[in-house]
């Protein structure tokens, strides 16, 4: 594709590179990606595929100019400065019921076509057309080397563009939410629906159904097989994070033995280094979740 001269010479400026050599990079961005796989919690095995490093560098040098500008919604809990998952399921934590729904293929289904025609409505005074060619192309991936091209999860591009192109449905699902005492949230792909009133939320498969037709764009589905009603009468996690009946959040009972078991072979040298590195991303992750949890492993081991 032919790229955007005034956009790519400060692109080459600011990098230090020859303006031939970064032409050649952006010409084949979208073929420059290592695939691997990592597995599923539900089972099977996810697809990622990582840009070169090259390429990286030029997502992330757009992106910190996009993001003073393309619009993100608050109900947008991942991705962002100071988003996390705890933070995410503490906006439904004082709820009675529970409503988590969530897309197919989601990153996949995002097109350049719609980066394109996003970037077009929302930074059309900022960059002239070739300039928003040059950004969807170069933020997007071919897989299997064949079109149409898309996005794809490990990309840094990705998180951002994501966020903002579900802006009119994040606006669109808030203001249903907002009129019905519904609180809503959106991570990634996973949304999240509570309420304090019995049978409000039966309807609302329809209601995001309808809104995600009504879309021009991007063309998601719903993964209809994910989609799980609760109350506190029940088992509720949000994003990984259990909602207790005492309006308070946990990392869940198998979690805790998870760790407690890897502890212990810890103790006893039976962990290899990866191990290691993994139960202590779980400790962390329990010690945010649940404060003082750190604490009394160590101390119950020594019991």
């Amino acid at each position: 594709m032919p790229p955007s001269n005034n956009l790519i010479s400060q692109m080459a400026s600011d990098f230090g590179m020859m303006l031939e050599h970064l032409q050649s990079i952006i010409r084949t961005a979208p073929l420059r990606y290592k695939v691997f796989y990592i597995p599923k919690r539900s089972g099977g095995l996810r697809e990622v595929a990582q840009p070169a490093r090259e390429v990286k560098v030029i997502q992330r040098w757009l992106m910190a100019r996009l993001e003073l500008i393309l619009p993100v919604h608050e109900a947008a809990t991942a991705y962002r400065s100071g988003a996390s998952i705890k933070r995410n399921a503490l906006q439904h934590v004082d709820s009675d019921y529970l409503l988590k729904m969530d897309f197919k293929n989601f990153f996949p289904s995002i097109l350049m076509a719609d980066i394109t025609r996003h970037i077009e409505t929302h930074c059309g005074k900022h960059y002239d057309e070739s300039e928003i060619k040059l950004i969807s192309y170069v933020c997007t991936w071919a897989p299997n080397r064949q079109g149409p091209l898309r996005l794809c999860i490990g990309a840094p591009s990705s998180p951002l563009l994501s966020n903002s192109l579900m802006f009119d449905f994040d606006m669109r699902m808030s203001s249903a939410a907002a009129a019905d005492g519904v609180t809503y949230t959106r991570y990634a792909d996973d949304l999240v629906f509570s309420s304090h009133r019995s049978g409000v939320l039966s309807s609302y498969p329809k209601l995001v159904s309808e809104i995600v037709e009504s879309l021009p764009y991007p063309r998601l589905e719903l993964n209809d097989k994910k989609t799980v009603l609760a109350s506190r009468a029940g088992r509720r996690v949000v994003t990984g994070v259990t909602l207790t009946a005492d309006k308070q959040i946990s990392i869940g009972r198998a979690r805790k033995r998870q760790i407690r078991a890897m502890y212990h072979r810890m103790i006893l040298g039976k962990l290899s280094p990866d191990e290691r590195q993994e139960l202590a991303g779980l400790i962390a992750f329990a010690d945010d979740i649940e404060p003082g949890f750190a604490a009394w492993l160590s101390h119950s081991s020594d019991a």
